[in-house]
């Protein structure tokens, strides 16, 4: 089992924001675990307000604020959950700061909103920046916090550590019924229809792979202890099968990995995550491949900044830290084109 000790949320006050705390409190429930409020007000927007003429010389307004209504969310999530909460806020560049406090958490929970089209395809929205950096898990809150996870989908890479990955997300949502699903590549069917092999020789091909991938998750679910689990094996893109077969399950949870070594390939292919992320109804937890202590070091000069540690204008307050490492991971599976040819069996 994976133990899940500190979970930080940050929130903006928005609905989004908010609804997150309320996801990170049930799950911190669940796991007798400590969750952190973060408040970033971003330095810019403070810095110019501390120019304004008649500016005050004590506590910002914007920080006095955002104390106050943290409070209150502390206090409703204590309160209905009876979990331990701490509260920050801090005056600092809000994705650089998010990004080494979670280097200090087991879980980081984000709400989701959407922004301005046409400057999300151009640099990404910072959700998704937030996801090229933290190596944590990150489950982004996307429906409404009103009961614990009930039907969970995990989308693996038979090439990477899904067994991590399928042992973590059990351990996360331990009552919750668990579907694993794999997509198998179509590329050796493509080669073998180019070179014109008799369709019954590609069909029995694409067969003899779903059989080998089913049997591969039932004895990994086997060995596991879940045998109420169920696996499920497609072949064609990964990206639209996790999609349709999350529609398929009625899954309130989707699982997906990321490999989190390029930045930039994400940035210019896209991903499994970043696709799911988008278009998923439910709730959506991205796992980084392994842990790495540390966010990506970024440039200073745009978008991306070092996530080393700097000297914040206002330090407000400062919640304990903890220095322990995640185990959570996994990485997204290839995309296919071809349409499929399903198989799914219930794990002995």
């Amino acid at each position: 089992m994976i133990a899940l000790n500190s979970i930080l949320v940050t929130t903006d006050f928005s609905d989004a924001g908010n609804n997150a705390v309320r996801r990170a409190a049930l799950i911190a429930a669940q796991h007798e675990a400590r969750v952190t409020l973060l408040h970033v007000v971003d330095s810019d927007a403070y810095k110019r307000s501390r120019t304004w003429p008649g500016a005050s010389t004590g506590i910002d307004p914007k920080v006095a604020a955002a104390h106050a209504a943290l409070g209150r969310l502390a206090a409703e999530v204590a309160g209905r959950h009876d979990v331990h909460v701490s509260q920050v806020v801090r005056v600092d560049r809000p994705l650089e700061h998010v990004c080494r406090m979670a280097d200090e958490a087991d879980l980081l929970v984000i709400g989701f909103k959407r922004v301005n089209p046409l400057r999300s395809f151009i640099l990404g929205t910072p959700t998704e920046q937030l996801l090229r950096l933290v190596r944590r898990p990150v489950l982004l809150a996307k429906q409404a916090a009103l009961d614990d996870y009930r039907r969970v989908l995990v989308a693996v890479d038979l090439g990477s550590d899904h067994e991590s990955m399928v042992r973590s997300t059990s351990a996360l949502a331990s009552a919750a019924s668990l579907h694993v699903f794999h997509a198998l590549s179509t590329r050796r069917m493509d080669r073998m229809r180019a070179s014109d092999v008799p369709a019954r020789v590609i069909r029995e091909v694409g067969d003899g792979e779903q059989q080998r991938a089913i049997a591969r998750l039932r004895s990994m679910l086997a060995s596991m202890g879940l045998q109420g689990a169920r696996a499920s094996v497609d072949h064609g893109d990964p990206r639209r099968l996790t999609l349709e077969t999350q529609l398929e399950t009625g899954a309130d949870l989707v699982v997906v990995g990321k490999d989190g070594q390029s930045a930039m390939c994400d940035f210019l292919l896209g991903s499994v995550a970043q696709r799911v992320l988008s278009s998923a109804k439910c709730d959506v937890l991205v796992m980084p491949k392994g842990s790495h202590r540390g966010s990506a070091r970024l440039s200073t000069g745009g978008t991306w900044l070092d996530s080393g540690s700097r000297k914040t204008l206002e330090p407000i307050h400062v919640a304990p830290k903890t220095a322990r490492e995640a185990t959570l991971s996994g990485q997204g599976s290839r995309e296919h084109p071809q349409a499929r040819s399903k198989a799914v069996a219930q794990a002995a």
